[in-house]
Parts: C-alpha cells; structure tokens; sequence
C-alpha cells in the first residue's frame, strides 16, 4: 500500500470515527429521554410502538480483586496470569 493510500485510509478512518462519536452522543441523549420519561410515569417498562423500553435495576455479584490481592497477596500472585494484546492507534504527529 502506497503513502498516501495509507494516509487517505487514515483520514478516512479518523472522520468516521468523528462521526461515530456525534451519533453516539446523540443515542446518549435520547436514551436519557426516553429514562425520564419512564421515571416522570413511575415505570420500569413501557410499549413503545413495536418495541418495549426498559429501565431497571439489575443486582449483581462482583468478586472485588483489589480487597482480595490486599487481604491474600500471595495467593492472589499464585492465581494471576500474564494476558497479551495488540492495540491499535492513531495519533497526531507533532
């Protein structure tokens, strides 16, 4: 792939992104809407057309990793395990 192929995929790539990131707010703030909305009726679950909207609470069990490594640190070490990744980004020059 040529230099500027390169660079115009990452413009490309850069705008869509910028994009992505208007929409996403805008679905933020609808969903935000649509949860008052549902708060203002006292509900938890509406019909919305062919859609059903829901907005509860969900309880659920987290093991807290930081409380066990402080309370057990040589156990927590003998259970841990090595993990690798790739990342990929893209930064300005200069």
């Amino acid at each position: 792939m040529s230099e500027r192929t390169l660079t115009k995929k990452v413009a490309e790539l850069k705008r869509l992104e910028a994009e992505k990131k208007a929409i996403e707010k805008q679905m933020e703030a609808l969903q935000e809407e649509i949860k008052k909305e549902l708060k203002v009726r006292g509900q938890e679950e509406a019909s919305a057309g062919d859609w059903i909207v829901r907005f509860k609470a969900i309880v659920s069990n987290k093991f807290n990793t930081k409380a066990f490594a402080a309370d057990h640190p040589k156990l927590y070490q003998k259970y841990m395990g090595q993990s690798q990744a790739m990342r990929f980004t893209i930064s300005a020059q200069g």
